[in-house]
């Protein structure tokens, strides 16, 4: 049977974990950790923590994996700290394992289809450009060889003799005809044109093609007509051998492409499919999984860290979560069980007993009215986490508010001295309301923790086009590991954990969303022994500064 710790988790000792081969999910739950503050010895010298906005008192831990030298393949699963649960049924591992596979799959044969279309669009590219630059070449050869045969017919004395003489020569056969189109002479023999006004047109004869260009010859006595014969079949048979080596190569680096760039793209998606399993295998009891980034390289090397980075903070946003339920449930189970107790202690003698009646009464509402006080502090810090607080923002003058402030401490408080220095004429734009409400925290803060007798000082100041709000008190002083919690929920420093002077461990945190909200910054700055003094910075309304 599976027992739950009653305890809040709080703090998860982080793994790092890779998966082998193939292994179970395993749901698993780590042991809580409570959270232990221990006696801070004190400290002689004075330290300070600033809130500004989109800011966090916590320092972000590092990134760090406790599996060094081990790559991704190499590394399983292993918590000392997890309790195993039954197995998931083999068949849902299995279908699970399938579906990875397949998409990796079917990504790898994507991306190598992709290669593989590129190196085809290229290849084609360059066969087109090669078969135009042969064609071209061999175009201009022919072209130039026929304008020569044309420059020495011109020129020449004996027409006939030349003609054979180039037909015997230059490896041509030439077809001769007058003005009136009789034929002169003919070394190719008969032929056939559909159209006689084509300039250039092909024959075959004796398993050979030949290529007919047509021109003029002008000599001085008459102009004749001449068709030129070449026979273009060892081009031919140049273009064939050339066409198949470059098609055979070409199909022989497709197929390489295609088995080594599938064999690289699996290697390279591997880490991408450890993460997917590790994404599935992630629950509420095992946040603390991470991945490691040893043999990662490249992108690759910053995705597996921004998932790190990622899982960091589900995993303290998380551990929060349960440290604020905890903690509320625990701030309400007290007045709970007064009221629980009052009440069995009126039904067996409070119909009687006048007394216990009326002390029964008192204690009731007193604890009532401190449940609606919590409730009502939550709810502040509901809507803010939600973003649904509303701040009722106006032009007012600090200078008065904080007057009304000191004047109504020292009306229900004459434990304390209260000293002012307030800078008159200091305006500015937010929630008055709101304001003074984180004012008064402050004030009721200094209040608990200062021994009567002593003084708190409230103070009101410009600097540059800034308004500065502090209270300053002579208690006990915060440590420096206590300082950077103090605006927790629920939190409460050691020397403030006595339940008689009241409170929940709400009010900082609500004072620090009351100034985050107004863009404004918390500065504390506190010394053991001598005394806190907590200050807020507010942007100063232009017109006052400038007057």
């Amino acid at each position: 049977m599976k027992t739950e710790s009653k305890e809040p988790m709080l703090k998860q000792k982080r793994r790092t974990v890779f998966f082998k081969g193939k292994h179970s999910n395993r749901h698993m739950k780590s042991k809580t950790e409570t959270m232990h503050r221990g006696t801070r010895p004190n400290q002689n010298r004075s330290d300070s923590v600033q809130i500004e906005p989109g800011s966090s008192l916590r320092k972000p831990e590092p990134l760090r994996s406790k599996t060094a030298g081990e790559g991704l393949k190499n590394a399983q699963p292993v918590n000392r700290h997890q309790q195993a649960v039954p197995q998931e049924p083999k068949t849902a591992n299995r279908m699970n394992r399938r579906a990875i596979k397949k998409a990796s799959f079917s990504m790898s044969r994507r991306i190598s289809g992709s290669y593989i279309q590129m190196v085809i669009d290229a290849f084609l590219s360059c066969l087109v450009l090669m078969l135009l630059i042969f064609i071209l070449y061999h175009c201009v050869i022919l072209v130039m060889d026929v304008q020569h045969i044309v420059e020495d017919l011109s020129t020449t004395q004996t027409l006939n003799d030349s003609v054979y003489d180039i037909i015997v020569q230059k490896d041509t056969e030439i077809a001769l005809f007058d003005k009136s189109g009789e034929m002169l002479i003919n070394s190719f023999g008969k032929w056939y044109m559909p159209n006689e006004r084509l300039p250039i047109w092909f024959f075959r004869r004796d398993n050979a093609i030949f290529i007919m260009l047509k021109t003029w010859i002008s000599r001085t006595d008459a102009i004749y007509t001449i068709n030129i014969f070449r026979d273009i079949t060892p081009i031919l048979l140049e273009l064939a051998v050339l066409l198949g080596f470059t098609v055979f190569l070409g199909l022989l680096t497709l197929l390489t492409i295609y088995f080594r760039g599938r064999s690289i793209t699996k290697n390279v998606l591997y880490p991408i499919q450890e993460v997917t399993k590790m994404t599935k295998e992630i629950k509420a009891q095992n946040l603390n999984l991470r991945l490691n980034v040893t043999n990662a390289k490249d992108e690759l090397k910053e995705l597996i860290i921004t998932f790190n980075s990622m899982m960091d903070r589900i995993e303290d946003a998380y551990n929060k979560q349960n440290q604020f339920v905890s903690d509320a449930s625990h701030e309400l189970r007290t007045p709970i069980s007064v009221v629980q107790g009052y009440a069995r202690m009126l039904e067996r003698w409070g119909k009687e007993d006048p007394d216990v009646l009326h002390e029964s009464i008192e204690a009731i509402r007193n604890e009532a009215e401190n449940m609606k006080e919590l409730v009502d502090k939550l709810l502040f810090i509901a809507r803010n986490d939600k973003d649904t607080l509303i701040l009722n923002k106006e032009k007012f003058s600090l200078s008065e508010m904080m007057e009304e402030l000191v004047k109504e401490t020292r009306m229900v408080n004459e434990q304390h001295t209260i000293e002012a220095s307030i800078e008159q004429g200091l305006n500015t734009y937010a929630d008055r309301n709101r304001i003074k409400q984180a004012m008064r925290i402050f004030i009721d803060n200094a209040q608990k923790y200062t021994e009567p007798g002593k003084t708190i000082e409230v103070n009101l100041k410009r600097e540059e086009n800034r308004a500065v709000l502090s209270v300053t008190d002579s208690g006990c002083g915060i440590t420096k590991e206590d300082l950077n919690n103090v605006f927790d929920r629920f939190f409460r420093a050691d020397e403030s954990r006595d339940r008689n002077k009241g409170g929940h461990g709400l009010g900082l945190s609500i004072a620090k969303i009351i100034v985050l909200r107004h863009g404004g910054k918390i500065n504390v700055k506190s010394k053991v022994g001598e005394g806190s003094v907590f200050s807020i910075i507010l942007e100063a309304d232009p017109e006052a500064v400038e007057g």
